[in-house]
C-alpha cells in the first residue's frame, strides 16, 4: 500500500514541477519581448534630458561639456560613433542594447541608458 502511494505521489510532484517551469518560463518570455518592444534611449547631457525610439536609425550630435558626441541609433542598439574626449573610452564601450544597458563619456558629461 506504501509503495503505491509513493508511486502515484511522484507523478503529481513531477506535474506539479512541470507546470511550475512551464508558468515561469512562459512569463519570462512574454516580458522579454513586451519590455524590448517599447524600449527607448534616454540622453542626457548635463542638466538636458533626450528620448529616442529605438525602432528608427539615426545618428545624433549632442552637445556635451566640451564638444559635440556622435550617438548612433542602428537596429535597436545605441553606441558612441565618435566623442571629442582624449581617450575615447565611450567608443569602445560599444553598443547598449538591452534594458539598463548604459554608456558616458565622462569628460563630455554625456550619458545614454537603454529604458
Amino acid at each position: 500500500m506504501n509503495f503505491a502511494f509513493c508511486r502515484i505521489f511522484r507523478k503529481v510532484d513531477f506535474f506539479i514541477l512541470f507546470l511550475f517551469l512551464s508558468v515561469t518560463v512562459a512569463s519570462f518570455l512574454f516580458l522579454r519581448t513586451h519590455s524590448s518592444a517599447q524600449a527607448h534611449l534616454l540622453v542626457t547631457s548635463g542638466e538636458k534630458e533626450f528620448i529616442y525610439s529605438l525602432e528608427k536609425n539615426r545618428e545624433l550630435e549632442i552637445d556635451g561639456a566640451i564638444g559635440k558626441s556622435v550617438i548612433v541609433i542602428q537596429d535597436g542598439r545605441a553606441f558612441f560613433k565618435n566623442s571629442p574626449c582624449t581617450n575615447k573610452t565611450c567608443v569602445y564601450m560599444g553598443a547598449v542594447s538591452e534594458e539598463n544597458d548604459w554608456a558616458a563619456c565622462l569628460p563630455n558629461d554625456i550619458f545614454i541608458r537603454i529604458d
